[in-house]
């Protein structure tokens, strides 16, 4: 994905909007995200069979944030370097 996680909320607009049969196009522009980044969390989704049932019926932000660390963990920081000057 990327280094900047998307909020959990958006996620699961996502989700509901996926699951009322909308397109990665619509959905992008609903919720001002590049198409890219929609078809990735589509396909994280569909890894987790999120995006299956009923639109109303989403899953818990704290669950879905455990269910995409988990399939797609976060990048590790850069390692720092001392200062030169110091």
């Amino acid at each position: 994905m990327s280094a900047r996680r998307t909020d959990m909320h958006r996620i699961q607009e996502l989700i509901r909007l996926f699951r009322l049969g909308q397109g990665q196009r619509a959905i992008a522009r609903q919720l001002c995200m590049g198409r890219d980044t929609v078809r990735g969390y589509q396909e994280l989704l569909a890894q987790a069979d999120l995006l299956q049932g009923r639109p109303d019926d989403l899953p818990d932000a704290a669950l879905l944030q455990q269910i995409i660390t988990e399939i797609d963990p976060p990048l590790p920081s850069p390692p720092t370097s001392a200062s030169s000057v110091e």
